[in-house]
């Protein structure tokens, strides 16, 4: 994305150009000499066979500013040990693997919250490295430089950056992104029309894909976040950084187009992550400012008209790209969405 606006309280690093990439990857080399840099990588069980994960690893053997990298694993079935020993092997930086609910030992299922957690915990205790950082394992088109560049965002000292948070075009043969288009980019600005701009919100909005994966940020502020356990994750984080960073100290930083990886189904978008997001959002605000039953059913009525310009605005997005768009699917899901996530509003 080549435009430089700043628009909201947080800076926006675009991307603006290919020819800085290879100068960057040296440059953070250096600087991670003094400010080492570990890489947390949430995982499930069921990814250890997939093309992505593969991808991830090869491209992650040339990062050579990454000290170490730490595999959190949930839902491995019997054979995932030998799987996951094989597939790190490859990759020449320190990789630990943590295992979470083991079914030999009996042990209670975990998500990607738990995994990050976890984490997060054991670098923090070893104190050997300065900057964490997340990256999903099923990410097709994974590069090694946008990861790159998220990192030197928070690495760098003259950057002054606490916390950075990738994002990136959810496009390829067809508009993606169904929970941040047609979900959560309406509800906030709902939540704006009724509440008006509340720190919080104004926060919120300023980030343009609040719900990607990936983000690095220093360890101090990672022993100051608590991480939830399932779909809120990214919004609850966003949440909390809100409370213990100043914005200027808050960035975004730009992860290219095309990227792919694995894609929810709608029943599973709209009967777990849309109803956790929003009763994590509500909550959240409830932190800030009064939201009872009649802020929330204004806020339910509000998303449906927001809704409807979400659905308006991608149609004409596809249009003027050429992409194949279902309007009649786009206004189902969001009736569903708004079924599911307001029916007691």
């Amino acid at each position: 994305m080549s435009d430089f606006a700043q628009i909201g309280l947080i800076t926006t690093l675009q991307r603006l150009n290919d020819t800085h990439l290879a100068s960057l990857e040296g440059e953070l080399v250096d600087v991670a000499r003094t400010r080492p840099i570990a890489l947390v990588l949430p995982c499930h069980g069921s990814e250890l066979d997939r093309p992505a994960l593969g991808h991830l690893v090869r491209e992650l053997h040339g990062a050579e500013w990454l000290s170490e990298v730490v595999v959190s694993m949930n839902g491995p079935d019997e054979g995932a040990r030998g799987r996951a020993e094989a597939v790190f092997a490859q990759l020449p930086q320190r990789v630990r693997v943590l295992w979470h609910a083991d079914p030999a030992s009996g042990g209670r299922p975990t998500g990607k919250g738990q995994n990050v957690d976890a984490a997060f915990r054991l670098l923090q205790e070893e104190g050997r490295t300065e900057v964490f950082a997340t990256q999903d394992c099923d990410v097709v088109s994974f590069r090694r430089h946008d990861l790159a560049r998220l990192c030197y965002a928070v690495t760098h000292p003259q950057l002054g950056f606490r916390f950075a948070k990738a994002y990136y075009s959810r496009a390829t043969d067809r508009l993606y992104g169904r929970v941040t288009r047609l979900f959560l980019s309406p509800l906030l600005h709902a939540c704006v029309r009724v509440a008006g701009h509340q720190p919080l919100l104004s926060f919120l909005t300023s980030f343009r894909y609040p719900l990607a994966g990936e983000i690095a940020l220093t360890r101090e502020l990672a022993a100051k976040l608590p991480i939830a356990p399932g779909w809120s994750l990214e919004l609850s984080m966003l949440c909390d950084v809100f409370r213990h960073v100043d914005p200027r100290e808050v960035c975004q930083v730009d992860g290219g187009g095309g990227y792919d990886h694995k894609h929810q189904p709608a029943a599973a978008v709209v009967n777990g992550m849309a109803q956790e997001i929003a009763s994590e959002l509500f909550r959240q605000m409830s932190v800030e400012f009064p939201c009872g039953p009649e802020i929330r059913a204004l806020v339910a009525a509000a998303y449906r008209r927001e809704s409807e310009q979400a659905v308006r605005r991608s149609s004409a997005l596809a249009k003027m790209n050429h992409l194949p768009f279902d309007e009649e699917a786009e206004r189902a899901l969001v009736a569903t969405f708004a079924e599911t996530c307001f029916r007691n509003e």
